[in-house]
């Protein structure tokens, strides 16, 4: 079965020298691990187009909007068993279940050359519904502690500078040590809980020093990427509501157990806002 397979090179921040495709999905999405010669590499996604058909987009959605008055949180971050049901109806559709083994195989392989290690592949399934009042989810740079991020979006917000849009950090970090992994999560946990205006100003003044590209969506596509190696976050959302199914596979065990952490803490705090 053969794809439509493009590089995502949306809107990027800086003027950097471009590649042929087939070097591209070669040394971005699955880099090698010379942080100096990827920084010199603009595409850092890659999309395939028409991979969902619009009647599961439709079923998907009509089952969200029959269900999310009874979310909590209302983002959808905590219904893991509806995200995975819809990521099983989408295996159930031939050309997403080869398209998933197809790239989850080019994970594998880059984690025994990247990683010096074999990982085992429990997926991560994630549904975020992000609306005008989720402000806080905004602009939370992060690194996946999966290596591959697979993102399907269901709805999209209204177009504008604030649609929730994905931003893709051009330059991709060296992944070798847990600690050094273990102190940049603990950073960016502590910048997570800053205001607004804070966490935006950091992306600005980041994406002034070292580029960014954002992706613009379309749903019906499927979008991949290195989540561990590369920096992301979405944008705040004005007008409607963005919807997207986030698929993570292969947990490359560098977290030293503060994903576990950080998510209890995160936990605690959605139980004290619902109950305040």
């Amino acid at each position: 079965m053969r794809f439509k397979r493009t590089n995502g090179m949306v809107a990027r921040a800086t003027g950097l020298p471009e590649r042929s495709n087939h070097e591209a999905l070669c040394l971005t999405v699955w880099p090698t691990m010379n942080v100096k010669d990827q920084a010199r590499h603009s595409s850092l996604i890659e999309v395939f187009e028409d991979v969902v058909p619009a009647p599961l987009l439709l079923t998907i959605n009509a089952t969200i909007d029959a269900t999310q008055s009874d979310w909590q949180p209302a983002d959808g971050r905590r219904e893991a068993v509806m995200a995975r049901s819809f990521a099983e109806q989408l295996r159930e559709n031939a050309r997403f279940y080869a398209l998933e083994s197809q790239v989850c195989s080019e994970a594998r392989q880059w984690s025994e050359t990247a990683l010096k290690r074999d990982i085992s592949d429990m997926p991560l399934h994630v549904l975020r519904c992000v609306g005008p009042a989720a402000a806080k989810q905004s602009y939370l740079r992060h690194f996946d502690s999966h290596v591959l991020t697979m993102l399907i979006p269901l709805r999209l917000a209204e177009q504008g500078e604030s649609n929730g849009d994905l931003v893709l950090h051009i330059r991709q970090r060296a992944v070798k040590w847990a600690l050094l992994n273990l102190l940049t999560k603990m950073y960016l946990f502590f910048e997570h809980g800053l205001p607004f205006f804070l966490r935006s100003a950091l992306v600005a003044r980041s994406q002034s020093i070292e580029g960014c590209e954002r992706i613009q969506c379309i749903p019906g596509n499927v979008y991949v990427f290195n989540g561990l190696v590369t920096l992301h976050h979405n944008l705040d959302v004005a007008v409607g509501e963005r919807r997207t199914l986030i698929i993570h596979h292969y947990d490359a065990g560098l977290s030293v157990g503060a994903r576990y952490l950080m998510r209890s803490v995160r936990n605690l705090r959605d139980r004290l806002a619902w109950i305040y």
